[in-house]
């Protein structure tokens, strides 16, 4: 019976020599997907941390704005303030917010803009255009007033192409 073990050995000895380097090539398989597994990853999760940044940006400009009535040098800086809000994102070179007040006079007119500024200065781009329509199909009673405020930002992936097809990826945040 021992004989029989040790013929058997010999025979997995010519097996077990041809098994190197089957780690090397598993892991040159392997790694390439793990690294654009990683690379996704990253991506995505920064994406959905900006998309969600720059909906907390429009949800505090809006809050803080409507709070108190303001002067236009007062809302230009707290429009300015959209900055640090955004932070860790460049919100100075690659967004833009626009706060426009939509207002119904009487019962028999529709809604109408009674004014908008924006940050930086000159921005055009508004989607709130169309009054018969407003924005989460609000509908004003006659006195009544709203403030709508609008982010826009060009997302920048780390490694464009990879994930997101495009090299920017435009995001619209409203409040």
């Amino acid at each position: 019976m021992f004989i029989g073990k040790q013929k058997l050995r010999k025979k997995d000895n010519g097996v077990r020599k041809k098994d190197n380097g089957v780690v090397a090539i598993e892991l040159a398989i392997i790694v390439p997907v793990l690294l654009l597994l990683l690379i996704s990853m990253f991506d995505i999760s920064n994406f959905i941390f900006c998309r969600n940044k720059m909906i907390r940006t429009a949800q505090e400009l809006s809050n803080v704005i409507t709070r108190d009535s303001l002067t236009k040098p007062q809302l230009d800086s707290l429009l300015q303030g959209a900055n640090l809000i955004a932070e860790p994102f460049d919100f100075q070179t690659s967004g833009k917010v626009i706060v426009t007040s939509i207002s119904k006079q009487n019962p028999s007119q529709p809604p109408a803009i009674m004014w908008q500024d924006s940050y930086p200065s000159g921005a055009t781009g508004s989607k709130v255009t169309n009054m018969n329509a407003l924005p989460g199909n609000l509908v004003l009673g006659a006195g009544e007033t709203i403030i709508v405020t609008e982010v826009f930002y060009t997302y920048q992936p780390a490694f464009p192409g990879y994930v997101l097809q495009s090299d920017q990826t435009d995001i619209y945040a409203l409040a």
